[in-house]
């Protein structure tokens, strides 16, 4: 095997070990259809009325933020896993089925979890026009509806999806052997529960006056794993510009904190300080409140790694360097004694292997969103004391709170922060007073 295919296989267990943890925390989430009865029936009273009541608002809303939250997470999962189409020529045919298995895997759960956001709206103009409402309590844009709706009933995206329907119909035996792989065993197991639907979706597709222009589509797309690839992947936007907050029309450019930078914070970072980091145009920004939508715990150097983040892979240990793939970050440190820093860090490595929450309940543990990490990990050491605030309909603790909370005890500092325009990592001192500005 030459280095440059080992490098790619690498790169493939890596990158799918971490689709598949995605999917497994979204599946935990996702609705079925019998759990929406109450919002369904929501509905219809409220178009019968011509309006809706509080309550049954606050339903709505909080049903709709979690889809958003799923539906970014899907979409991002599956611009993740463009590269690999590239890069997978020279690797034999499980190996590129896996690649299907995760990207088809995001693609039936994305349509599942818009039908039956339509499905409540479905004929109810009352429905639609709360759904198409800004609702800042719970990050939600105006217009968001009308925009999945155009989306989910796109022709276009109907062929791609019917395609790598038929193209998971022709390798389906193969895939089903599969479900003992360590790599994507327990994602074929969903996409055997998925069949039934996505069958049902098929049926629909194929049914609609689109018919012989279907047939001529997939006659002139046929072949496949590549153009079958590019379908799923567009399905979910396939770029990665279509995943960038279209608010602030920035230039491309890296994430990543560039190297001389990352090696002063490198050398300075203790274990237990906090590190609160942001992408400016990134599209899960819209949906989350405040300036600083992310945080994650540095631990020392271990093997593995040395920072322990909740992404939507879930709870790693994660190099530094991964973390600071951003474009501004501010690291808060508490002057504490060894003994609590070493619970705290204690703490945050007995969560690494979880999944991730995408209900954002922080009143659980069985499951962590990247501030739960923090909360989890430095509440009620060295009297640190955080509380759950109301965010979007749900008890969370917002990396924007938690830098109010943290800063308000007394007890933490700004000790380094870099930002836009910074050319260097400032310290102490100049890091708060940079922070403040």
């Amino acid at each position: 095997m030459s280095g440059a295919l080992g490098v790619v296989k690498v790169n493939f267990v890596r990158e799918i070990e971490s689709g598949k943890r995605t999917l497994l925390a979204v599946v935990k989430v996702l609705p079925a259809s019998e759990d929406l009865e109450q919002e369904v029936a929501d509905a219809m009273a409220a178009q019968q009325r011509g309006y809706y009541l509080p309550d049954e608002d606050e339903r709505l809303r909080e049903v709709f933020a979690s889809y958003l939250d799923i539906r970014s997470a899907l979409r991002e999962l599956l611009a993740e896993m463009e590269p690999l189409v590239d890069e997978g020529r020279g690797l034999d045919v499980d190996e590129r089925l896996r690649v299907f298995i995760v990207g088809y895997c995001a693609a039936c759960l994305l349509v599942r979890s818009g039908s039956y956001i339509i499905r409540i709206a479905d004929g109810k103009n009352v429905v639609a026009e709360k759904l198409d409402e800004a609702e800042p309590r719970y990050g939600i844009p105006r217009k968001s509806f009308t925009e999945i709706y155009r989306l989910q009933s796109s022709v276009q995206r109907m062929w791609k999806f019917y395609s790598a329907w038929c193209f998971y119909d022709e390798y389906r035996a193969r895939i089903r052997a599969m479900a003992d792989d360590e790599q994507v065993g327990e994602l074929v197991a969903i996409l055997k529960r998925e069949e039934p639907f996505m069958e049902k979706r098929r049926r629909e597709f194929v049914g609609q006056r689109f018919r012989y222009r279907l047939h001529s589509f997939l006659r002139r797309n046929k072949s496949g794993y590549e153009n079958t690839m590019f379908h799923l992947l567009a399905i979910g936007g396939r770029t990665v510009s279509e995943l960038r907050d279209p608010t602030k029309g920035l230039v491309r450019s890296p994430k990543r904190v560039p190297g001389k930078p990352l090696q002063a914070i490198r050398e300075f970072l203790k274990p237990g300080d906090i590190l609160v980091t942001r992408h400016r145009d990134a599209l899960t920004n819209v949906f989350l409140p405040g300036y600083w939508p992310h945080a994650a715990l540095y631990v020392g150097e271990r093997e593995g790694g040395n920072v322990v983040e909740a992404k939507k892979d879930g709870v790693l240990l994660r190099e530094l360097a991964e973390t600071l793939s951003v474009d501004e970050f501010v690291v808060m440190r508490a002057e504490v004694g060894e003994d609590v820093l070493e619970t705290v860090v204690s703490r945050a490595l007995s969560h690494v292997g979880k999944l991730f929450d995408f209900s954002f309940d922080f009143r659980q543990a069985a499951r962590m969103a990247c501030t739960a990490v923090i909360y989890r990990s430095w509440h009620g050491q060295g009297g640190i004391e955080f509380s759950l605030t109301e965010t979007s309909g749900k008890l969370c603790l917002p990396a924007e709170k938690l830098i109010d909370q943290a800063l308000g005890s007394g007890l933490f500092k700004v000790v380094g922060f870099f930002g836009e325009g910074c050319g260097e990592v400032s310290l102490g001192e100049e890091a708060a007073r940079k922070f403040k500005r």
